[in-house]
C-alpha cells in the first residue's frame, strides 16, 4: 500500500489560511493510488439492480444509499456535475441551470464558457473553463495538501467534465460531436498530448478511435415495450439498427448512441496508462462521466429498447475498465464512487398507455405554443407596437428573467411584469406553481428548500415554473430539469479501498459525495460546505431492502 498524504506537513496555520478544516477519517494515513468519480448521465436509481453482470452489479456490491437524492430543484447537468465534488450546492456554487441570463447584458451565457479567448476549444469554437464555478471540488483540495496527486476528468460532454475536474486539474478531455475527436481548452492545456492525439486520429472514423465502429447500434427489443414505439425521437430511427456511421452526421450519430460511453472509457483508459495514474507516491484522481444514457433517453425514454441496451453495453464496458484498473493497481488500492446528476422523465406516450400519467393535459406538450402563447401575452399587455416580448421576458437556466433596462424604457417597473407573469404562468393547466424569488426565498415547503438551493441571486431569473408532474415539454423523446422524484432520484455507490459493504436507508445526496471521499482519504475540506461526510469504513447499521 502506498503512503498517502502526510498532513503533518502542513501546520494548522496554513490550513486557516487557505480556508480548510480538519476533518479526518477513521481510516489510516495509507490511502488508495486512485480515486475514480463516476456519473452516468440521467441514471435514475430504480434502474439499477443487482443483476447487472458487469461494472454496474460489480460497484453496487459496495456500500448502497437506497434513497439517494440531488438536493436541489433545477435538475440539469451542469448543476449535477458540479455539487458532486463540490460540496456546494448549486446556489452556492453559483450554477442554476445548464445556462444563465447575464443580467448585465440580459443574453443567455452557458454554464462552463468564458469570454476569455486564450480559453478557446482546441479544433473547435468557442471558449470553454471553469471559471463560472465559484467554488473549488474534491481535487483541489487534494492537490493543496498534495501537490503530487494528479487529477484528471473525461467524459462525453465538457460541462460535465469540466464541473467535475475543479478549477486546477492536470487535464480535462470531452468529445466534441462537431469534430468526432475528443478536445480540451486552453484553459487546460495549450495543445492535446500525443497519445490523445493518435487516440483521435487525422479523421476519427478512417483512423482514428471511431473507426472499429460497426456501421449500425443493433439491439433487441426490450422487456418493457415494443423497440418501435409513439413519441420516441425519429433522426436515427426508432427502430434497431440505428445508423453509427452514415452520411455526413458520425459524429452525432455515435454521441446519441452508447458507444460514446465506449470511446470515453477507452480515452479514460489511456489516461491511466499514459499518465501513470495510482502510480507514483500520492494518490490521483480520475472522474469521467459516461453521457449515453442521458443522449439516449432523451430520444427514447428510459424504458426503451434503447435505454436498456444502452445500460447494458456500459455494464460490461465498466466492467472491463474496472477489471483493467485492479489488474493495474490492485483490487484493494481503487476506491469507486458512483452516481448520477439527474433522472429523468418517462416517455409520455409510454405513461399515459400504463393509465399513470399525472400530467393535467396528458401527452405530448408543445414547448413551442407554451413560449408563443407566453410572449404574445406579453406583446400585448407590455411590449406593443414596436419592441420584441423576448427582450422583456428573458428565459433562461429554467426561469424568467425581466430586462429591467427595457422595462424602464417603456416605463414599466419590473415588479409589475413579475407580478404579472406570476399570475399568467399560475393560471396555466399544466403549471402546479410559479416561483417568484420572494416566494422562493419565504417558502417553508421543501420544494420551496429545494428551489432555494438551486437560486443564485446574480444569475437566477425572477420567476421559476414548477411544471405539474410528468408534464413534458419537448417535441419528442423525454427530458428532465423537474424537483419530481423520476428527476431527482439517483444511485449513489461508494466501493473499494477502505469501504464497508452494505445498503444503507435513509436520505443521502449527490452533494454528500466530495465530503464523503475527502473525510474517507483524510483530505481537508472547506469549511460551511452544504454536503455532509457519510462514513464509509462504519460497518452498516441502517440497513434495509426498500
Amino acid at each position: 500500500m502506498k503512503k498517502f498524504v502526510r498532513l503533518q506537513r502542513f501546520t494548522l496555520l496554513t490550513l486557516l489560511l487557505t480556508g480548510y478544516a480538519t476533518s479526518y477519517a477513521e481510516t489510516a494515513s495509507d490511502g488508495p493510488a486512485l480515486v475514480v468519480v463516476v456519473s452516468i448521465d440521467q441514471l435514475r436509481r430504480d434502474r439499477l439492480d443487482s443483476g447487472f453482470p458487469g461494472g454496474i452489479g460489480k460497484l453496487l456490491t459496495g456500500r448502497r444509499y437506497l434513497n439517494a437524492q440531488l438536493d436541489h430543484g433545477i435538475t440539469n447537468t451542469c448543476p449535477g456535475h458540479v455539487v458532486m465534488l463540490t460540496g456546494a450546492n448549486p446556489a452556492t456554487a453559483g450554477v442554476p441551470g445548464n445556462s444563465f441570463v447575464d443580467r448585465k447584458t440580459y443574453k443567455a451565457r452557458y454554464c462552463v464558457d468564458d469570454a476569455d479567448d486564450t480559453y478557446g476549444v482546441i479544433e473547435g469554437e468557442g471558449n470553454r473553463s471553469p471559471r463560472n464555478i465559484r467554488v473549488t471540488a474534491l481535487g483541489d483540495w487534494l492537490k493543496a495538501v498534495s501537490p503530487e496527486s494528479r487529477v484528471f476528468s473525461v467524459a462525453g460532454k465538457d460541462r460535465s467534465a469540466i464541473a467535475m475536474g475543479g478549477q486546477k486539474p492536470d487535464a480535462v478531455y470531452w468529445f466534441n460531436r462537431d469534430s468526432g475527436k475528443f478536445t480540451t481548452s486552453g484553459y487546460y492545456a495549450e495543445s492535446l498530448p500525443d497519445y490523445v492525439q493518435t487516440f483521435n486520429g487525422t479523421t476519427p472514423e478512417v483512423d482514428g478511435h471511431l473507426a472499429e465502429l460497426p456501421a449500425r447500434w443493433e439491439h433487441v427489443d426490450a422487456r418493457f415495450r415494443p423497440d418501435d414505439y409513439e413519441g420516441e425521437v425519429e433522426t436515427y430511427l426508432r427502430v434497431s439498427g440505428h445508423p453509427l456511421r452514415s452520411g455526413d452526421e458520425i459524429y452525432e450519430q455515435v454521441y446519441r448512441s452508447p458507444y460514446v460511453d465506449q470511446q470515453t472509457l477507452k480515452l479514460a483508459s489511456l489516461v491511466v496508462t499514459n499518465e501513470q495514474l495510482g502510480q507514483g507516491e500520492a494518490t490521483d484522481i480520475l472522474a469521467i462521466s459516461l453521457s449515453a444514457t442521458d443522449t439516449v433517453g432523451h430520444s427514447y425514454g428510459p424504458r426503451s429498447a434503447e435505454g436498456v441496451d444502452a445500460l447494458a453495453k456500459l455494464d460490461v464496458w465498466l466492467g472491463d475498465f474496472i477489471a483493467e484498473l485492479e489488474a493495474k493497481l490492485g483490487a484493494g488500492n481503487v476506491l469507486i464512487a458512483l452516481s448520477a446528476d439527474h433522472g429523468v422523465a418517462e416517455l409520455p406516450e409510454y405513461v399515459t398507455a400504463e393509465n399513470r400519467n399525472a400530467c393535467p393535459e396528458p401527452g405530448r406538450l408543445s414547448v413551442n405554443r407554451f413560449i408563443a402563447s407566453l410572449y404574445w401575452n406579453v406583446y400585448r399587455e407590455f411590449t406593443f407596437p414596436f419592441n420584441r416580448p423576448d427582450k422583456l421576458v428573458v428565459f433562461g437556466g429554467s426561469s424568467f428573467t425581466i430586462n429591467e433596462d427595457l422595462a424602464s424604457e417603456l416605463g414599466v417597473k419590473p415588479d409589475a411584469v413579475i407580478a404579472w407573469l406570476d399570475q399568467y404562468l399560475s393560471g396555466l393547466p399544466i403549471v402546479e406553481q410559479a416561483w417568484t424569488r420572494e416566494e422562493i426565498q419565504q417558502s417553508e415547503s421543501e420544494i420551496g428548500r429545494l428551489l432555494r438551493n438551486s437560486l443564485v441571486a446574480d444569475r437566477s431569473g425572477d420567476v421559476m415554473v414548477q411544471l405539474s408532474e410528468d408534464c413534458v415539454l419537448t417535441p419528442g423523446g423525454t427530458t428532465h430539469g423537474s424537483v419530481y422524484a423520476y428527476d431527482r432520484d439517483v444511485p449513489m455507490v461508494f466501493y473499494g479501498w477502505g469501504v464497508k459493504s452494505g445498503a444503507v436507508g435513509g436520505l443521502a445526496h449527490t452533494v454528500d459525495i466530495g465530503p464523503t471521499l475527502a473525510n474517507h482519504l483524510g483530505v481537508p475540506m472547506p469549511t460551511e460546505l452544504d454536503g455532509r461526510v457519510l462514513l464509509l469504513a462504519d460497518e452498516v447499521v441502517d440497513a434495509n431492502d426498500q
